[in-house]
């Protein structure tokens, strides 16, 4: 064959190979452009879930504080105001013991201390607390809580138990800087890592790097499903803390209610006398079945929905519990 078409024939295989190698390239970094595409989509897509949810949690928390605070400003001292009016009451024959639940001289010694607390923290009114004081307070409870915060207080920065509470810092969304965690911090907290996945995107458009690209867009995507995963296991948690708060403020709401329509009924026998001894039957039931259930009320706003390590506390649950049994025997009462 003569040599011009040998040279001709080579360069000819040269160039398809040439060719072939660059559709190789281009279709090695499509693949890889897509992956990556994906693995952000998958990734940004989980933290925008969990971030939605926080944002939720945080303003229920917030509300529940807003009821707490009234109900010890107004409803339990209320209660208190006249209560303490009647005389010789007798706690040993304590008639609540078998209506509701059962109240001695230190439960109502307990309220009146609560509503004064509450009364020196609230000295400013309700706008001297910060968002983050009241969403830590429908968390923690305790007056001890409020008392640490001032006007405009972030979770954050809040003193005692609030301040070493990293699940509270980072519902209320804090800087690093201010001792919050920001998205990554909220895995950290509530699923168990450190950051999200670090995904290595670009490289030279080259043929001898398109391969290589393609396969790191692989192990992005691989990265990213982890680092979901990662997530979706902190969304459980904190969607447990969010369905926490909701029964609280499902329970303790229309439970407010009743209490003050039995504080109206206190009134008015408190009106007609203020002594225990001149009272029938009926009206000692209402006496101390109001004290019941201003007990039953306060065990529940103080008790504690997150713990120092940002879980859903047992003894939550647990108050629940007891305080359904009752708000069932309210209703057969009433």
């Amino acid at each position: 064959m003569p040599l011009p078409f040998i040279i001709a024939g080579v360069a000819i295989a040269a160039g398809a190979y040439g060719v072939k190698k660059g559709v190789d390239a281009k279709d090695d970094y499509d693949t890889a452009d897509s992956y990556n595409k994906k693995a952000k989509k998958i990734y940004n897509d989980a933290q925008e879930k969990l971030e939605t949810k926080r944002e939720v949690t945080n303003s229920l928390l917030e509300h529940l504080g807003k009821l707490k605070v009234y109900i010890y400003e107004e409803t339990l001292s209320d209660f208190d105001d006249i209560f303490s009016k009647i005389k010789n009451i007798d706690f040993e024959n304590n008639l609540a013991r078998d209506l509701l639940n059962n109240v001695d001289e230190q439960d109502i010694l307990d309220i009146k201390n609560t509503v004064l607390e509450m009364q020196e923290v609230l000295g400013g009114g309700i706008a001297a607390l910060g968002s983050g004081a009241l969403a830590g307070f429908g968390a923690l409870g305790g007056i001890g809580m409020l008392a640490s915060a001032s006007t405009g207080t972030a979770i954050a920065s809040l003193s005692g138990a609030a301040a070493t509470n990293a699940t509270l810092a980072w519902l209320g969304g804090g800087a690093l800087s201010a001792g919050g965690f920001g998205m990554a911090g909220g895995m950290a907290v509530l699923g168990g890592i450190v950051a999200g996945p670090v995904l290595a995107v670009g490289g030279m458009m080259m043929a001898s790097k398109a391969e290589e690209a393609k396969h790191t867009a692989y192990a992005n995507y691989d990265k990213a499903k982890a680092g979901v995963a990662q997530i979706d296991s902190a969304y459980v948690v904190l969607d447990g803390i969010h369905r926490r708060v909701e029964e609280f403020i499902e329970i303790l709401e229309p439970l407010d209610k009743t209490l003050e329509d039995y504080i109206d009924e206190l009134e008015d026998i408190v009106d007609k006398s203020i002594d225990w001894r001149t009272y029938t039957q009926r009206e000692k039931e209402t006496v101390m079945a109001t004290a019941s259930i201003a007990k039953t009320v306060k065990n529940l706003c103080d008790a504690p929905i997150i713990d120092e390590n940002g879980e859903v506390t047992r003894k939550s649950k647990r108050v629940l519990k007891k305080v359904k049994k009752i708000t069932e025997k309210i209703r057969e009462l009433q």
